[in-house]
């Protein structure tokens, strides 16, 4: 569907996909379960679009968000999700606003982000995220197979995600996404979040 159909209310909960999307992509990658490609490819992308002149060059097509959707959709409907997914989505929510209230940090991954190059692998985006987000005083502890985590590849791919998650926090709050919406408004948020996904024919 165009990215243009799509209300300001209904970024807001894409944006928040995102950052869901991002925790499942990083638990999934920790572990070594597979991967959709799709779904990481959009976490990445949107990292780089803090120039973005509109929400619809930061997302480009809204269904590429349908991980996060429906692990967003199972969240708040109680099904269980990955215990570690769950923790990581708070952490960068914190992350998110530890940012917002860094205007050092803030200005300093800024300036590194209109620095990187357009081919930008994921080692440059973990190197980004080693020199700003990594001096917010809360580091996430990202759990899964030793030996993979160990891996410099590996590492830097989820420094990477992390710092994609993060961006789409950003954007979740800057679009009036707050966390007290999850609890006292969950019901609304589940509502509209049904509705996104019929109107993008992702059920």
């Amino acid at each position: 569907m165009p990215v243009a159909d799509l209300e300001p209310s209904e970024y807001r909960l894409l944006a928040l996909a995102g950052v869901v999307q991002a925790a499942a992509v990083v638990q999934a990658t920790a572990t070594g379960q597979p991967v959709h490609d799709v779904a990481h490819h959009a976490v990445l992308a949107a990292i780089t679009t803090q120039s973005a002149s509109s929400h619809a060059e930061v997302f480009g097509d809204p269904a590429n968000f349908a991980l996060g959707l429906a692990t967003l959709h199972d969240a708040l409907s109680d099904v269980a999700i990955a215990p570690d997914t769950a923790r990581y989505i708070l952490h960068l929510i914190e992350l998110s606003r530890r940012l917002r209230r860094n205007a050092a940090v803030t200005k300093e991954l800024g300036t590194l982000l209109d620095a990187l190059p357009p081919d930008v692998t994921v080692f440059g985006l973990g190197h980004v995220y080693e020199e700003t987000i990594a001096h917010l005083g809360k580091r996430v502890q990202v759990t899964g197979e030793a030996g993979r985590l160990q891996q410099d590849s590996v590492a830097a791919e989820v420094r990477a995600l992390l710092l994609g998650g993060i961006r789409f926090a950003w954007l979740w709050h800057q679009l009036g996404g707050r966390r007290w919406h999850l609890v006292l408004r969950r019901s609304d948020v589940l509502l509209a979040l049904q509705h996104l996904q019929n109107k993008l024919l992702l059920h």
